[in-house]
């Protein structure tokens, strides 16, 4: 596992080195409205959101532009949830997706592409609450997604911390809230959950990394800075599925079950945000 885990940050290493020239809009216009790997009902989030209406768009580096969709050349197609597309293709099989193009703004009279050429506009096409810029990264060669803000030279936008809510026991029948030093009686299967998001003025959003302990052992470590892409299925590192990660609801994650034996339990969290910013929590339950 740690070779692997090796091997992935050399390619990581590399594809930061051939990408991300530039950020993809007008860098005094940039609001981040969503993270990579957040909750998406039955999936990971697998970009980053740019909030804003009828922006231009730049390639994150140049390439050449191998896929378009555009609903305005033929409204009698379907349009899917991305809406209007287009997939550009860089060297060593590195692939930027921009995705919910405003309708009839692809520009269409050149294959080959710089980052100084404008694209197309930000729009609300396909299935998207508001109109913005829905950016991907993959390396098809490794079978890698990776999360955009990791590349890029720009913040989050806020100076506020990550929030832990709490950190929960889920019985067969209800969650708990654990309070420090909070005396429990139960013998059967507890699941562990910790509930927290990263914050922008009040829009909660993902994390970029969570990790769950229990008396001292990492029993969870999930890393938000990329996926691992196997039959068209994402992966945290080094092996969980979206319903392994995320509980409940869009901010609780996941920190497997066990059976309590007699005696003092110590869990903690520790969180990060997309700025680096780490936060944690500790509880204490005895157990009788």
């Amino acid at each position: 596992m740690t070779k692997n885990i090796l091997i992935i940050s050399i390619l990581l290493f590399i594809l930061s080195s051939i990408l991300f020239g530039r950020v993809p809009i007008d860098e005094n216009k940039i609001k981040i409205t969503s993270t990579f790997g957040e909750f998406r009902t039955d999936h990971f989030h697998n970009g980053v959101d740019f909030g804003g209406s009828k922006m231009e768009i730049y390639p994150m580096a140049d390439g050449e532009i191998v896929h378009y969709f555009d609903i305005a050349e033929d409204p009698t197609r379907q349009l899917y949830g991305v809406g209007n597309t287009i997939i550009l293709e860089h060297p060593n099989g590195i692939r930027s997706y921009y995705y919910h193009i405003e309708d009839g703004t692809i520009e269409k009279s050149f294959a080959k592409v710089t980052e100084r050429d404008i694209i197309a506009l930000t729009g609300n096409s396909g299935r998207s609450g508001g109109a913005h810029l829905h950016l991907t990264v993959e390396n098809i060669k490794e079978g890698l997604v990776v999360d955009p803000l990791e590349h890029l030279k720009i913040s989050k936008g806020s100076e506020q911390s990550p929030l832990i809510h709490g950190i929960y026991l889920r019985t067969e029948n209800r969650l708990i809230q654990i309070k420090d030093k909070m005396p429990m009686r139960y013998n059967g299967e507890l699941r562990l959950f910790v509930k927290a998001y990263d914050l922008l003025g009040s829009i909660p959003m993902g994390l970029k990394r969570v990790k769950i302990f229990m008396n001292e052992e990492l029993i969870r470590d999930y890393d938000f800075t990329y996926f691992i892409k196997r039959d068209n299925i994402y992966y945290i590192a080094p092996n969980y599925r979206f319903e392994e990660v995320y509980g409940v609801d869009s901010h609780f994650y996941r920190g497997g079950s066990f059976i309590p034996r007699r005696g003092k339990y110590t869990f903690k969290t520790e969180v990060t945000d997309f700025d680096n910013k780490t936060v944690t929590l500790t509880r204490i339950v005895n157990f009788y």
